[in-house]
């Protein structure tokens, strides 16, 4: 499928729940090519008074890019491998770049401290980040520790 064909379904489903949603806000719909074939679909709402979009620490934001998700795995082939990115005025990527900063600052504390120290517990893409910022320096290791809702980070030096 090409990326203009996906962009287009994207936006006219996006259009469909806007309309559900009575949400009135403008929407850019991109797609960029990830690891091993996936496809990510990135949509991003901007406008006025969009708050009730993201919801108490991002509850609402990560529902409606579930929702989507699912909506959009019903239209596409069985084998399409894909991920949807919901963005709401920024906020995502403003907080992606806080957790990518506080691991930064976490790394350097491994490295003065010369012992592990553990993150709290925290989301699956809130970790995957923090693996993905840390992956580029060889003196610091990640790894993730836990079950379920108690599932977190440890950053350790490497020996």
């Amino acid at each position: 499928m090409k990326d203009k064909e996906i962009i287009d379904l994207v936006e006219k489903e996006v259009e469909t729940l806007c309309s559900l949603l009575n949400v009135d806000c403008q929407r850019e719909c991109t797609v960029e090519e990830g690891e091993e074939g996936i496809k990510y679909i990135k949509v991003s709402f901007d406008g006025e008074n969009l708050g009730y979009m993201i919801g108490n620490h991002g509850r609402h934001l990560d529902s409606l890019q579930f929702i989507l998700q699912v909506i959009l795995g019903r239209k596409f082939e069985p084998d399409f491998n894909f991920r949807v990115f919901v963005d709401v005025g920024g906020y995502r990527k403003d907080k992606d770049a806080q957790l990518e900063e506080m691991a930064i600052q976490k790394a350097d504390d491994v490295r003065i401290l010369g012992e592990e120290i553990e993150l709290p517990a925290m989301k699956p893409s809130d970790r995957r980040i923090i693996h993905l910022a840390l992956m580029k320096f060889s003196d610091i290791d990640t790894e993730s520790r836990g079950e379920g809702l108690d599932r977190h980070i440890v950053i350790k030096p490497v020996k």
